[in-house]
């Protein structure tokens, strides 16, 4: 039964793989975990919201693992418990069920934060230390949304190498929070058996409901041949992301004979559209460097799709400075009991501001969303992107995009509930 699976997945990944050259990307919704209304977007009352996203076509839902967290293990050896109201209770997780049952909406959890702080052990063997932080984190949080009945469809793993080499600055990874990296080779072992047993323990809770394994890659923070990592500068160079990418291939070739080998199903893109702006050659070159080190990582032989998260930095307006600090840090446009005042909530969606005009500055989520959206656009066959992401054999990278993520962990939107509106919009062909 098991090989039977294993063939089956393989197949059906192969013929999406062979049909993305002509199928436009689908498009993935995240809720923002710093919204104002972070967990009342999940309330029954916004249902026929959600459902007015399935009929727009959007395929699924990507889930922040702070909904989640009652706690923050995330690079600390002491563990700090997170306000009520910050998190996922009983009720939201019932009306969460009920929004994944009524739309169809498939779930995706962003993995990756269990492979932080005390999970960073040098004294465990790099198999070890994968499966302990993946059961840690299955246990904290991946567990609720299964008990809760909401099964989960795919993973999208944060970046698991980064978290783990030694020549990381990635926060919370673990050089900088217990000052123990790993060499390539480890990592690389560390991030399989990670990715695997926690495959294996959501299957297994779901009732063999078999988990997409995408592998998300914070590219900007990656050595790209003769790129360097952003923010290096002229330091010396830190680990190649084809060398890394190369190690995890290695390994996965070396488990080829096992009996339900790791079969990564997308490489998932994260490099926000002001870095892209920035520089469009350094992107392209990147996501070229990717292209092609990531053909091998799969011992089937299948080469996994892209998935782009069309992104960009923090828009924040400069009302919510002269708000004064929020208490939770975390929820930017919190104040005690209340929210930020109203004036402010209008300047940082930007309600002031033509949605057709550029002020030249960029401090709103209506700025946020024209980036967004702009990304999107030219990403897609025959996009101003897509047209440098061109290999001298003729292959069109843009065409073998299966995911796009509207999503966004930083300031922007103040409203998930707008933004959700505009997407609708965007989809509909109505604006």
């Amino acid at each position: 039964m098991t090989l039977l699976r294993t063939t089956l997945l393989t197949a059906l990944l192969s013929l999406a793989l062979g049909a993305g050259a002509e199928a436009a990307p689908e498009a993935i919704y995240g809720p923002g975990p710093r919204a104002l209304d972070n967990l009342d977007i999940f309330s029954p009352a916004n249902l026929p919201l959600w459902q007015d996203l399935d009929r727009a076509g959007v395929e699924g839902i990507v889930l922040n693992s702070t909904f989640l967290m009652q706690s923050d293990f995330r690079g600390t050896h002491v563990e700090r418990a997170r306000p009520e109201g910050t998190y996922f209770n009983n009720e939201l997780f019932a009306s969460f069920a009920q929004i994944v049952a009524r739309t169809g909406l498939d779930v995706t959890y962003v993995a990756g934060v269990g492979l932080t702080g005390d999970r960073c052990h040098p004294g465990l063997s790099p198999e070890d230390l994968g499966r302990e932080a993946a059961g840690f984190e299955f246990r904290r949080n991946v567990s609720q949304l299964v008990t809760a009945g909401i099964p989960v469809s795919a993973i999208n793993v944060d970046g698991p190498m980064l978290r783990l080499l030694e020549d990381s600055q990635k926060r919370g990874g673990c050089r900088l929070s217990s000052g123990q990296g790993f060499d390539v080779a480890t990592a690389a072992r560390t991030a399989q058996a990670y990715m695997i047993e926690m495959r294996d323990q959501i299957e297994a809770a779901q009732g063999g409901r078999p988990v997409e394994v995408r592998l998300l890659v914070n590219l900007p923070n990656w050595q790209a041949g003769r790129v360097p990592r952003l923010g290096n500068g002229r330091g010396a160079p830190t680990t190649d992301l084809a060398d890394a990418l190369g190690a995890l291939s290695r390994v996965q070739a070396e488990g080829e004979l096992r009996r339900q080998p790791l079969e990564i199903a997308e490489i998932v893109i994260d490099y926000p559209y002001a870095i892209v702006r920035q520089n469009p050659s350094h992107f392209s070159a990147r996501v070229r460097n990717l292209w092609t080190a990531s053909r091998a990582l799969n011992p089937s032989g299948h080469q996994p799709s892209l998935g782009f998260i069309v992104n960009s930095r923090s828009y924040a307006n400069p009302c919510l400075e002269r708000e004064g600090k929020p208490d939770r840090p975390f929820l930017v446009f919190r104040r005690g009991s209340g929210a930020i005042s109203a004036t402010c909530q209008r300047a940082q969606i930007g309600e002031d501001t033509p949605t057709n005009a550029r002020d030249g500055v960029f401090d709103n989520d209506t700025d946020y969303l024209r980036d967004s959206f702009a990304y999107a656009d030219g990403l897609k066959p025959g996009g101003d992107l897509a047209r440098d992401l061109v290999l001298r054999d003729g292959t069109r990278i843009a065409n073998h995009v299966a995911h796009l993520y509207y999503q966004s962990w930083g300031v922007n939107p103040l409203s998930n509930a707008w933004y959700m509106e505009r997407l609708i919009e965007k989809l509909g062909g109505r604006n």
